[in-house]
Formats: structure tokens, sequence, C-alpha cells
């Protein structure tokens, strides 16, 4: 009976604010620790994987993420909001790696005519998955600088003032990004948009 108790309350999400988590990890509570992780890993790992493209490298800059979280876990001011900082370190580190694997890299072409091979199916179904797979595509088209953003708005429901501090941009640069960002989508996808809607 006892161990059922221990295991439920295990499984329990821990009470404590962000901010009271990481001043717990500083005094020594190893624990509070998992609980950050638990917290961010979900909403990090999608938005690491919309920034790089595939869940081999969002899982590594995940880890390296929480890494970082943890070695610089003094550096938190707690009067600031967690989720920015969390992010800011994930968004740096996404960065860093997309620059490193662009210099090496490029992106081929025939992924992009093959996956605008099935628009005329009359199904409506695949219709959806196609305007789906349309969407996916001109976000990630968008130029990093607008991308980033917009991902971290619509994907991520951070608030502008939260995007500002995480891209350590202005809030007004961050709604300009952000309104230029949905501009490019709507032209992109205007096309698909009366094919499928």
């Amino acid at each position: 009976m006892l161990r059922t108790n221990v295991l439920k309350n295990k499984n329990e999400k821990d009470p404590r604010s962000d901010s009271q988590l990481m001043v717990d990890l500083c005094s020594g509570d190893e624990d509070a620790f998992s609980h950050v992780v638990k917290r961010f890993q979900r909403p990090l790992f999608s938005h690491l994987i919309r920034m790089l493209g595939n869940e081999e490298d969002a899982e590594e800059q995940l880890q390296m993420t929480f890494c970082r979280v943890y070695k610089y876990r003094n550096n938190y001011d707690p009067e600031r909001p967690l989720i920015t900082w969390v992010y800011t370190i994930a968004s740096n580190l996404a960065k860093k790696e997309w620059r490193r694997r662009s210099r090496w890299s490029m992106v081929s072409l025939e992924k992009v005519v093959l996956k605008g091979s099935h628009k005329m199916t009359p199904h409506y179904r695949e219709g959806r998955r196609e305007l789906g797979a349309s969407i996916e595509e001109a976000i990630n088209e968008l130029p990093e600088h607008y991308r980033e953003p917009f991902m971290l708005r619509e994907k991520q429901g951070l608030s502008y003032e939260e995007i500002s501090e995480v891209l350590g941009i202005k809030v007004g640069t961050v709604k300009s990004r952000i309104n230029r960002a949905r501009a490019g989508l709507r032209n992109s996808l205007e096309d698909v948009w009366e094919m499928w809607k």
C-alpha cells in the first residue's frame, strides 16, 4: 500500500513554480531538475524538430539544452520566467547547429518536388493531408528570422514579450516578423488553399 502511494506521488505534477524548482535545484535538490525536464521536454522537442527538421538532431539538441540548463543553473534569475531562459538556450543551440550543418550540406530539391506530387487527388482526406504538408513546407521555407518567432508564437504559444526575451529583440520587431511570416505564408499557400478549401 505504501509503495503504491510513493509511485502515485512520483507521477503527480510537482506543485512548485518553475522559478522555485530552479531555486531548489541550485540549493542542492537534484529531484527538482527531473521536474524541470518533465515540464519542458515535450514543447522543447517539438520546437527543435521544427527548427532542425528531424527528430535525431532535435533529440541531440534537447539533451544539450538540459545539460546547459543544469550546468548554468546558477545563472538563472528567479525573477524572470524560466520558459524564456530555457527556450533561449534551446534556440541558440539549434541556430548554431543549423549554421554548422548548412555549411556542409545542401537541401535536395528532389524532396521538395516529391512533396507536391499528389496535389490533384480528388479525395478530401488526401487534400487535407496535402494541405498540411504544404503548410509545413511553406513554414520551413520562411527565412529563419521570420520562422523562429512565428513558431514560438503559433506552435509554442509564447507571448510577444516572451519571444522578445528569448530572441533578444524588441517586441515591435517580434510583431513585425510574425506579421511578415504570416503574409509570406498567405502568399505561398494561396493556390493550395484555393484548391482544397
